[in-house]
């Protein structure tokens, strides 16, 4: 039989083994976990990623909100715009990639084509609601010919009061401004400027054009060769370089597309997306760890330098007048092929110049619902979670042969703001969690659960061990300090000795009394 010395040096060295085999198996367990997300995740056929990335499964639905102005006659004689908000008018945005070719480099070219269906039950009303907002077409005609001779500006002009189209402000349905409607101030300005060898649509929309069609032609890491790599884009439309800006760095297309990043995600990261709608790159900055549906993400939030009046955002000036908007504002009609003026924000001109957010009444820009933010799962990066808003504009200023216009000095008039979203559903969380969370959870539980027995049992035995010890000097008699004699304390043997011999003294007394 084992002594109790011996026993407690097996239990001793059984939690010392334990918690040195947690504490081996948290690399190892690691580095298991990231070779199979390796396997996994990159999309070539058959892998983890691959459907979901040609078929997205998690609903996305592209939310409008308008600006319905309420005193248009005061804005012509040179008054502030009071808006008033109205939405969500919801359209569900379905997306299919198609013409998918593996390349022989590690990368795969397609199309991802993009239709929409208009939600009623998510929306405040039907899209054929109207709304007073800025006339697009007059501006895209004044736009158009701001630089022509005199004459032909005349001409157009003559054009304009002939037609009854031709008010700053109009009525215009949800439906129609977003994806376009036949225009006749349009059609009457086609045949104008067509003498000069421009060719203009009679039909006009913010988004038209981009229903039931692609936003070009995408090469793309498939992260076969590189993890490191999976979806970054390697080229557009053929291009390693946007034209359309005027510096190396705002040229750059950089990142993914938004919807997938590589695997291993790190808060330290600063997360790229090339974004078309805009034609530029945007890049976001970690900002907190939550959890979705027991999933936990990586919160990544547009920061405000990326639209803030900064040396690195020169590029983005418009080239041809080597003029700079304001903080906060893009103009997007660079590298659009419509004329209208269309200038690009966030949400309420979130983190604009003050004096663009000035220059109207009815906004009210708060950053948890007017910033674009990516929520990422960091082990696969796959996008659980997005909200990416922006806010179209138009740009009115003073057009001399337009007449509603010259009370006007200058004016970035909001029509509406969008927010492309998409949330990870329950089900889809519970089947991500089961082939993905729930084994590398097993794995954490399995090496921190070794760690924490093992450090039970060692305390455990080291708590006996110490009170065992306290034990034994408890009994061991000492002298008192405070005593001063200088004899020696008697051993127990002797006590007891003297106390027998006192009991027999005793009773010999007793007998000869």
């Amino acid at each position: 039989m084992l002594s109790a010395k011996v026993k407690r040096t097996l239990c001793l060295s059984l939690g010392i083994f334990l918690f040195a085999t947690g504490c081996a198996l948290i690399p190892v367990f690691k580095h298991v976990i990231h070779q199979t997300i390796a396997k996994d995740v990159p999309l070539t056929e058959g892998s983890l990623t691959y459907g979901d990335w040609v078929v997205p499964p998690i609903p996305v639905y592209y939310q409008l909100w308008v600006f319905d102005l309420i005193n248009p006659l005061e804005v012509i004689e040179g008054a502030k715009p009071y808006l008033v908000q109205r939405g969500p008018y919801t359209y569900r945005e379905h997306r299919k990639k198609h013409n998918i070719t593996f390349e022989p480099n590690g990368t795969i070219t397609y199309r991802q084509l993009h239709w929409y269906t208009f939600e009623r039950s998510r929306s405040c009303g039907p899209d054929s609601d109207t709304f007073t907002t800025v006339n697009v077409p007059l501006m895209t005609i004044a736009n158009l010919i701001r630089f022509e001779y005199s004459w032909v500006q005349e001409l157009v002009e003559l054009v304009l009061h002939a037609t009854q189209d031709s008010s700053l402000f109009g009525q215009y349905s949800v439906r129609d401004i977003a994806w376009g409607y036949e225009d006749n101030l349009l059609k009457a300005a086609k045949d104008i400027v067509g003498r000069f060898n421009v060719t203009i649509d009679d039909r006009v929309g913010l988004f038209y054009g981009t229903n039931n069609t692609d936003d070009g032609l995408y090469n793309i890491y498939s992260g076969s060769d590189d993890i490191s790599k999976l979806a970054v884009i390697n080229r557009w439309n053929g291009l390693t370089r946007l034209p359309y800006w005027s510096s190396d760095t705002a040229r750059m297309i950089n990142g993914t597309d938004g919807t997938f990043f590589p695997p291993f995600v790190d808060k330290s990261w600063t997360m790229y997306a090339f974004q078309t709608d805009i034609c530029r790159s945007l890049y976001l900055n970690y900002k907190e760890t939550k959890t979705l549906r027991g999933v936990d993400l990586y919160s990544f939030v547009l920061p405000d330098s990326v639209f803030a009046e900064l040396p690195e955002n020169q590029g983005f000036c418009t080239p041809s007048e080597n003029y700079c908007l304001p903080a906060g504002l893009l103009n997007v009609s660079n590298c659009k092929t419509e004329f209208a003026p269309i200038i690009g924000s966030q949400p309420h001109f979130y983190a604009a110049d003050p004096s663009i957010q000035q220059a109207v009444h009815g906004l009210n820009p708060i950053p948890g619902e007017h910033q674009t933010n990516i929520d990422v799962e960091p082990n696969t990066g796959i996008v659980m979670n997005i909200d990416k808003r922006y806010q179209v504009n138009v740009f009115i200023q003073n057009y001399t042969h337009i007449k509603s216009t010259h009370n006007i000095n200058y004016l970035v008039y909001p029509v509406l703001w969008l927010n492309e979203s998409a949330t990870l559903d329950r089900k889809l969380a519970n089947m991500f969690k089961s082939k993905v969370d729930l084994p590398i959870k097993v794995t954490q539980a399995v090496q921190y659960g070794l760690i924490i027995l093992g450090t039970l049992i060692a305390l455990c035995v080291i708590t006996f061990m110490i009170k065992e010890c306290d034990g034994r000097k408890r009994k061991i008699p000492y002298k008192n300090a405070d005593d001063n004699s200088d004899e020696d304390v008697p051993d127990s043997a002797t006590t007891e000795e003297n106390v027998i011999n006192e009991t027999e003294t005793c009773q010999a007394r007793k007998q000869l009394s």
